[in-house]
């Protein structure tokens, strides 16, 4: 099974006018590749517990007085640390210094996008946590956030049992420190058996329609160049041989294990891709890395994060305010993460079970999940059945089969049950 992974930010409102501050989450999302089926989204979020309730736990548990790997409540945000890390600052400007220098350098903006994501990880003290903070970002005031890295780390580990069945699993990483290392504690056992691989994949997301078509046609000319040299040679072996041709051309990036290289054929969702295999342990054929490399993709989970945009206004994007330089206004987007936690949850099983694709099914039709669409009144409204079935008691017929039980009582041993 061939999987993408990524994640999508999400805003929400300020609820007071003391503090205009909005809310900042991420979700994280994999879907199949092949059906586009949605496994999971998660939000780093948990509305069962509220901030006031935390700091009386966390003081009771001593948590403020311990550094953060060793507390209870380790996985929450604390409000001290928060204040912190608005001190500290961002990776941001980190990461866009470095893509400046590397494209002052010659470098293509794709190399240097990669190159500013390893400089922006080094240089926090925690290399899993990608949480941005800034000054305009504050702490949900209903439920707490979670810290970004527990969440990958959850989201990860649910992966691996859902696909446990499966006999071999590829991901699709988007390039992120905190996915590398919750992909290998989730599957290292299935890597070192070399059933379970993952690749970093980095795609071109802003370009004009121009420079997509522009990169789709020099991909095509080098193709039909390929083919001419190479008569007897179908489709798919011609882009397997370019995909050869460019891992003979792969560069190390950010460590020196991290080889990149081009994806030889892009196209108009994704008209530059560079690739990284992190679980290049194995002795494959040179033909079957190329096959896989050809395989990598972030197209599906990005279709749906599109959809959650489009689809939802509580998920679409800022607007600038006329009032005030630099600041945000999300005019439908909700005011309480618990609310955009639950939309989000419906709309994944809305878009698996019911919205339908150009052949007319549904990803859980495609993947064997459902045999037609559900309504999405059928969501809306579903209700588990309680079972009607009555608790079945012993009869004396079946106590009087066991002699071990106890006359006076007419009890029998745990055994017999």
């Amino acid at each position: 099974m061939y999987v993408a992974v990524d994640r999508q930010m999400h805003i929400v409102n300020w609820n007071s006018r003391k503090d205009r501050r909005n809310i900042q989450l991420n979700a994280i999302g994999t879907a199949d590749i092949k059906t586009g089926y949605v496994f999971g989204m998660h939000l780093n979020f948990d509305e069962t517990i509220n901030p006031d309730q935390l700091k009386l736990l966390a003081k009771e548990a001593g948590d403020y007085n311990l550094t953060q790997p060793f507390r209870k409540y380790a996985r929450f945000w604390l409000k001290p640390d928060y204040a912190a890390a608005l001190i500290k600052g961002s990776s941001t400007a980190k990461r866009r210094i470095t893509r400046a220098l590397q494209i002052a350098r010659g470098a293509d903006t794709l190399t240097a996008e990669i190159m500013g994501e390893y400089e922006a990880a080094k240089d926090r003290d925690d290399i899993e946590d990608s949480d941005e903070k800034n000054s305009n970002i504050m702490l949900p005031t209903n439920g707490v956030q979670v810290r970004e890295q527990y969440t990958m780390q959850a989201h990860f580990l649910l992966m691996a049992k859902m696909l446990a069945n499966a006999p071999k699993v590829r991901f699709f990483l988007d390039q992120d420190s905190g996915f590398r290392a919750a992909f290998l504690a989730a599957f290292h056992d299935r890597v070192t058996a070399r059933t379970a691989d993952a690749w970093y994949v980095k795609v071109l997301k802003e370009a004009t329609i121009d420079e997509k078509d522009q990169a789709i046609a020099a991909s095509l000319r080098v193709f039909r160049a390929v083919k001419a040299a190479n008569p007897g040679l179908t489709d798919f072996e011609i882009k397997v041989l370019m995909t050869k041709a460019e891992m003979q051309r792969a560069v190390s990036l950010g460590y020196p294990d991290d080889w990149w290289l081009v994806h030889p054929l892009p196209n108009k969702s994704e008209p530059a891709k560079h690739i990284c295999w992190l679980t290049n342990i194995s002795t494959y054929s040179d033909d079957h890395a190329a096959r896989l490399y050809l395989k990598a993709s972030l197209h599906p989970i990005d279709r749906f994060f599109m959809l959650v945009r489009r689809r939802l206004s509580f998920a679409e994007r800022a607007y600038g305010s006329a009032n005030q330089a630099g600041r945000k206004w999300y005019g439908y987007n909700a005011y309480r993460p618990d609310n955009l936690a639950k939309l989000l949850d419906i709309f994944r099983v809305f878009y698996n079970y019911s919205l339908k694709g150009s052949d007319g099914k549904t990803p859980a039709m495609k993947l064997g999940l459902a045999r037609g669409p559900v309504a999405p009144e059928d969501i809306l409204y579903f209700e588990p059945l309680t079972s009607t079935r009555k608790p079945r008691t012993k009869r004396p017929a079946d106590i009087d089969k066991h002699s071990d039980w106890v006359a006076d009582d007419k009890t029998l041993p745990p055994w017999a049950f």
